[in-house]
């Protein structure tokens, strides 16, 4: 099922077109990994498909219903939150129920009956099954004490707490922009098993090649402007972008050869006389 469309996406900075003309259907199936050059605009376009950044012109097309979560390379954090905290910053009542459950758990003077009621809250939307999952999460990513402050975090620990938020707030579309990052061996193994079996679509960056031959069943490569994509993993991208490659120099190879066959032509000093040579020449001026 398509769940979200871009049309003739168009994106600059200064004069550099980043974008040009893209257009995009994600179904709720596609794993998708976006590469590219750096610099090519492959974070632009997360953006502009998370709903972070407008495109200059085109339009993104998706159901009211369709919920995206975004873990960019410069996430916000709290620094006053703890761990638990904001990996439950999202806006649903069910983030919001867990992280008033998390907060009451953790101060002394709460009311029973306050606790009892948010309790019932949680049977009643199903929390459980989340507020455990988040903490599995955190701990397979190397994050084991929950009611730590972020202030006191390192720069890799913020990153994998994004990325924990990111993997257990639900969601139809999962953006993730270099989500290996900061990760070791253990816990990007980890982290390939969860996405290969996560329902629903991802779209991501990822400079790690063996990560998405694994994981993604379809290649979106930017490149000068324009997107080119590729079903399959990884290894079935790169056979089949030497085969575009070939084709696209080919036809090259011909389009030069006919150049020089009308040049030539025009060189001897051909006359428009008629309709015909008319039209020849004005295809050669084009």
């Amino acid at each position: 099922m398509n769940i979200i469309n871009l049309e003739n996406i168009t994106k600059s900075y200064s004069e550099k077109t980043l974008l040009y003309d893209i257009s995009l259907g994600i179904d709720d199936r596609d794993k998708i990994g976006i590469v590219g050059v750096n610099g090519v605009g492959k974070s632009t376009l997360l953006k502009i498909i998370a709903g972070t950044e407008k495109p200059d012109s085109g339009r993104i097309i998706r159901g009211n219903s369709v919920s995206i979560e975004y873990l960019s390379q410069s996430p916000y954090f709290d620094p006053e939150a703890k761990i638990l905290e904001q990996v439950f910053r999202g806006s649903s009542p069910v983030m919001k129920l867990v992280r008033e459950y998390e907060t009451a758990l953790q101060n002394p003077d709460i009311n029973s009956d306050r606790l009892l009621k948010l309790s019932s809250e949680m049977d009643r939307l199903n929390c459980w099954s989340m507020e455990s999952e988040a903490k599995v999460v955190l701990t397979k990513l190397g994050i084991t004490d929950f009611q730590e402050k972020i202030a006191t975090l390192s720069g890799g620990q913020k990153k994998r707490i994004a990325l924990a938020a990111a993997l257990i707030n639900p969601s139809e579309l999962l953006i993730l922009d270099e989500p290996t990052n900061h990760l070791d061996n253990r816990a990007i193994d980890w982290l390939e098993d969860y996405l290969s079996k996560r329902k629903g679509a991802l779209l991501m960056i990822t400079h790690d090649r063996y990560f998405l031959d694994r994981v993604v069943n379809e290649i979106a490569e930017l490149h000068c402007g324009k997107l080119y994509l590729y079903k399959g993993n990884y290894n079935n991208y790169i056979e089949n972008k030497l085969a575009r490659e070939e084709s696209e120099a080919a036809s090259e190879r011909k389009r030069q050869t006919l150049l020089k066959k009308e040049l030539a032509w025009i060189s001897r000093g051909a006359k428009a006389r008629t309709t015909k040579q008319k039209s020849r020449i004005e295809r050669f001026k084009k």
